[in-house]
């Protein structure tokens, strides 16, 4: 994929995410958007420093670490990340990069997925598991339990890492 195909990727994946904020009547700030930006260019797990580094290579003013973890904060709700504590990051939601086919239900979109995180790398994997997620999700409830997150969170090497000469 040439460099011009991939930012006219990531200028399409902008365009749906602001329609789909404007269509929600959610405010989309200049900062909000830089931030956005940002992720878009990014892989694997995004780290709230790496993106304050970032906002700062282009502002004249400093910028305080709370201002990037609030705009992080703003693009989870909206379904763009996901937060993930156990690695202390966010990823990009897989469903960002492409349009819903006819299997794609907006409830399961953000709620069914497990993530495969590199500890060498980095990279991340979003899998999803939707016929599984309602099963457990039935399961749980017959035993008079609410899941709150439904995103599990598996590190280890990937394919790439243990390829690569010791």
């Amino acid at each position: 994929m040439s460099s011009k195909t991939v930012w006219q990727s990531k200028a399409e994946e902008k365009a749906r995410i602001i329609a789909q904020c404007v269509q929600h009547s959610v405010t989309i700030t200049q900062l909000r958007e830089q931030v956005l930006d940002i992720v878009l260019n990014m892989s694997g797990v995004i780290k709230a420093y790496q993106v304050l580094t970032h906002m700062q290579q282009h502002s004249s003013s400093t910028i305080a670490p709370p201002t990037a973890y609030r705009a992080l904060d703003f693009w989870a709700e909206q379904g763009v990340l996901h937060k993930i504590p156990a690695v202390n990051g966010y990823i990009l939601c897989r469903h960002v990069q492409h349009e819903c086919d006819s299997d794609c239900h907006e409830d399961d979109i953000h709620h069914n997925d497990f993530v495969l995180v590199c500890n060498q790398c980095g990279t991340v994997d979003e899998q999803s598991l939707s016929s599984e997620w309602a099963a457990l999700r039935r399961r749980a409830a017959d035993n008079g339990f609410i899941l709150n997150d439904e995103h599990i969170v598996l590190t280890g090497i990937c394919r790439h890492c243990q390829l690569k000469p010791a």
